[in-house]
């Protein structure tokens, strides 16, 4: 029995504009909406660990799935919002423009300090988090093998709450494609 956790591909978003905070709010919602760019297709070793598979979990946004397509993934099962990608806070600023790197940075570490800017909290996307990673190992010990085509933060806190649970782990899950397999 395993579970493979595996960042979506990447994706076609532009990453080249400075931008206000508010500005990054809308660059937020654009990458919500956005699929994954085709250019950067998944390698053979993620390809592969999909095939070995007997599900495939995704979030409801479009790179999750079109990730798990694009794998080749054998029943694909849209978990819908509660595997969704952790929210990033922004705010109304106008100024000063940065780029987006930068306000990726600020906004998510605002986020693991405390800030929410609206959005769901740490503390609450910790509990989302232990969540999923139980209905995960619940797919698991009832379906068999479970890649879960997922996203960056929520990849990050599922995986820390398998290992709690004891789970052995082989692999990364930082880049697109990148993927960790957790055992029993």
């Amino acid at each position: 029995m395993k579970i493979v956790l595996m960042r979506h591909g990447r994706p076609s978003v532009d990453r080249s504009a400075r931008l206000s905070a508010a500005q990054f709010g809308d660059w937020v919602k654009t990458y919500d909406a956005a699929g994954i760019d085709l250019a950067y297709p998944p390698s053979q070793a993620a390809i592969d660990q999909a095939a070995h598979c007997a599900v495939t979990v995704c979030s409801h946004l479009a790179r999750s799935q079109e990730s798990a397509m694009a794998l080749g993934a054998k029943r694909i099962v849209d978990a819908g919002s509660q595997f969704r990608e952790m929210e990033m806070p922004h705010a109304a600023w106008r100024f000063p423009r940065l780029s987006l790197s930068l306000w990726l940075v600020v906004f998510r570490l605002a986020w693991l300090l405390g800030y929410t800017g609206r959005v769901e909290s740490f503390k609450l996307a910790k509990v989302r988090a232990t969540a999923c990673a139980e209905r995960l190992m619940e797919m698991a010990a009832t379906e068999g093998d479970v890649l879960f085509v997922g996203h960056g933060s929520l990849n990050w806190l599922i995986a820390r709450r398998l290992k709690k649970l004891g789970w052995r782990c082989a692999g990364s899950v930082r880049r697109y494609w990148e993927f960790a397999i957790f055992h029993r």
